[in-house]
């Protein structure tokens, strides 16, 4: 219920907060970048639902294959997502006009942040299902909680010093501290360096 909630924070807060601190015309050319950054969101918990089951049996086996499963996991999610969120970036501007038209040419320059957070919320759901299986709810609950704290602390700021783009740096960087911030919990920490190492492009073509 607690992860429920601020996941509600999350997705709300931030268009909530720009209508009070903007105007209504910057919510609506945020809401097209978050729209379309979202679109995405759906693809890794379907690849994690059909994965897990394996990797959670792989723990009965050994722990050495347990872990390696999962850092297969990671590798897949981080990369998916660069390979989604790279090319929208580039081509944001083109996106935009093509989709809703020249007069929404600031939600480019949002689309190009906020698109970002998508490699976090790969990552996110993929290790969620990880303190899932583990029976680790308060740790997932709790960071759910941090990262809700985080973003409305960053909208404050960073909304009246870079408008829309504040609020996505602001989401791309709370999404960023809720996944990782499992690596200062002694017993997940060995999972988060499985997650920081799924950015090493050399050490996935390795694990290959």
């Amino acid at each position: 219920m607690l992860s429920g909630i601020a996941i509600t924070i999350y997705m709300k807060i931030d268009q909530v907060m720009i209508k009070n601190m903007l105007d209504a015309k910057a919510v609506g050319n945020y809401a097209i970048a978050v729209r379309l950054s979202e679109v995405w969101y759906f693809i890794p918990m379907a690849i994690t639902n059909s994965l897990i089951p394996a990797i959670i049996n792989a723990k009965k086996i050994s722990e050495k294959l347990y872990y390696e499963r999962l850092q297969k996991l990671y590798d897949l999610m981080t990369w998916l997502s660069i390979g989604i969120s790279l090319p929208i970036m580039l081509l944001s501007t083109k996106i935009i006009e093509l989709l809703f038209g020249i007069q929404y040419q600031e939600a480019a320059g949002v689309l190009k942040i906020y698109v970002w957070a998508g490699v976090f919320v790969f990552l996110g759901v993929a290790s969620s299902q990880y303190l899932l299986a583990e029976n680790y709810i308060k740790i997932e609950a709790l960071r759910t909680v941090i990262g809700a704290i985080v973003n409305i602390i960053l909208n404050i700021v960073l909304i009246p010093i870079y408008e829309i783009q504040g609020a996505a740096i602001a989401t791309v960087i709370s999404y960023f501290v809720s996944t990782f911030v499992i690596v200062l919990i002694p017993k997940t920490y060995k999972n988060s360096i499985l997650m920081f190492k799924s950015f090493s492009l050399l050490g996935c073509i390795k694990r290959i």
